[in-house]
C-alpha cells in the first residue's frame, strides 16, 4: 500500500463533496399577488458545490450560503408570485422555472450550480380566498358528480331491463327444456313398460316353449324307452312267456289257501293228481301259452323297424343333451368368470 505524507503544520479546514446533489426546501408564505391577495409557496431546490473554495470563502460556507440562499429565492420567488393573478395561482405547481434557475446560477455560479427547481405546493394563504376560488369548481365537480350518478341510474335502468328481457327469456328456455324433458321422461317411462312387456312375453312364450319341449322331449324318452323294451322282447320273446308263466304260479300259490283241498284215496300211477291243472280249472286259467308261434314270428318281424326307430331317436336324444349342454355353458360363462377373477 502507498502512504500519505502531510505537512506537521497544516490541517484541513474544511470538507466538501463536490459530486453530491443537495436538495433544498423553500417555503415562500403571504406573499403578494397582482390584486395583493396573499399566497403560499413551497419550492424544491437540488445543488451541487463545484468550486469549494469559493463556496467556503466568498458565500461563507454552509451558513453564508444558506441565509443568502434564503434571500435570492424570497426575492425572486415573489416576483414570480406577484406576476401572477390570485385564481392563476394553483397553475404555478408544475410550470416552467427555468428562468427562476437561471437567475440562482448567475447569483451563485461558480461556487454552486442549481440543477432543478420545482414549485411542489402553490395556493391562496386565505382560507375563505380559497373557498371562493373553489366554489366554482365544488360546483362543476357537484355537476359532474350528478351527471355521473344520474348516468348511472339510467344505466342501472336500462341494465335492469336487459337484465329482465333476458330473465324472461331464460325462463321461457327453462319452460322449453322442462316440456322437453317431460316428453323425453315419458317416452322413456313408456320404452322402459313396453321392454317390460315385451321382456314378460318372451319369458312366457319361452316358459311355454320349454314346458312343450319338456313334455316332448319326455314323450321322446318315454317312447324309446317302450322300443327299447319292445326290442328286448323282440329278441327274447321266452323272456314274457316265462314271466307269464311265472305271474300265474304266483296267483295259483296266493289262492291256495282258498281253493277246496283235493285227497288222493288211491295209489297207483293211474291215480296221479296234477294239482297244478286242477288248480288251473278251479281259477278258470287256461292251460294256454302266451304266445302262439304266429305271434312270435310277427315279434320277430318287427325286430328291425323297432331297432331302427331307437337308433333314429337316439341321434335325436343326443342333439338335444347337446344343445342343452351348450346352453348352460352359455348361461355359467360369466357367472365362473367373475368367480375366477
Amino acid at each position: 500500500g502507498g502512504y500519505w505524507i502531510f505537512h506537521p503544520r497544516k490541517r484541513v479546514s474544511y470538507i466538501v463533496n463536490t459530486t453530491k446533489e443537495y436538495p433544498y426546501n423553500a417555503p415562500i408564505r403571504k406573499a403578494p399577488t397582482q390584486e395583493r391577495v396573499e399566497a403560499s409557496v413551497d419550492l424544491f431546490l437540488q445543488f451541487r458545490i463545484e468550486d469549494p473554495g469559493k463556496f467556503i470563502f466568498e458565500l461563507g460556507g454552509v451558513n453564508g450560503f444558506s441565509e443568502k440562499l434564503q434571500n435570492v429565492i424570497s426575492e425572486v420567488t415573489r416576483a414570480l408570485i406577484y406576476e401572477q393573478r390570485a385564481d392563476e395561482i394553483y397553475d404555478l405547481v408544475g410550470e416552467s422555472t427555468n428562468t427562476m434557475l437561471e437567475t440562482l446560477n448567475a447569483q451563485f455560479l461558480p461556487a454552486v450550480r442549481f440543477t432543478s427547481t420545482n414549485i411542489t405546493h402553490a395556493e391562496p394563504s386565505n382560507q375563505e380566498y380559497r373557498m371562493d376560488l373553489a366554489a366554482p369548481e365544488i360546483v362543476s365537480v357537484a355537476k359532474e358528480a350528478y351527471t355521473y350518478e344520474y348516468e348511472l341510474s339510467v344505466r342501472k335502468e336500462q341494465d335492469e331491463g336487459e337484465l329482465n328481457k333476458e330473465l324472461a327469456s331464460l325462463r321461457q328456455q327453462l319452460s322449453k327444456i322442462q316440456a322437453e324433458v317431460a316428453t323425453y321422461q315419458a317416452q322413456i317411462d313408456t320404452a322402459y313398460e313396453r321392454a317390460i312387456n315385451q321382456a314378460e312375453a318372451f319369458s312366457t312364450r319361452l316358459m311355454v316353449e320349454a314346458r312343450s319341449g319338456a313334455k316332448a322331449n319326455a314323450a321322446l324318452l318315454e317312447a324309446q324307452a317302450l322300443d327299447i323294451r319292445a326290442l328286448n322282447v323282440a329278441q327274447y320273446p321266452e323272456i314274457l312267456e316265462y314271466r307269464y308263466q311265472l305271474g300265474v304260479l304266483d296267483k295259483l300259490v296266493e289262492a291256495a289257501e282258498k281253493l277246496p283241498q283235493v285227497v288222493n284215496v288211491g295209489a297207483g300211477e293211474a291215480n296221479k293228481i296234477d294239482y297244478v291243472a286242477i288248480a288251473r280249472q278251479m281259477m278258470g286259467l287256461k292251460d294256454d301259452s302266451l304266445y302262439t308261434e304266429a305271434d312270435l314270428a310277427a315279434i320277430r318281424g318287427r325286430l328291425k323297424e323297432i331297432a331302427a326307430r331307437v337308433k333314429e331317436r337316439h341321434q335325436l336324444i343326443k342333439e338335444i343333451e347337446a344343445a342343452d349342454n351348450a346352453e348352460v355353458n352359455m348361461t355359467l360363462a360369466p357367472t365362473i368368470a367373475e368367480e375366477v377373477a
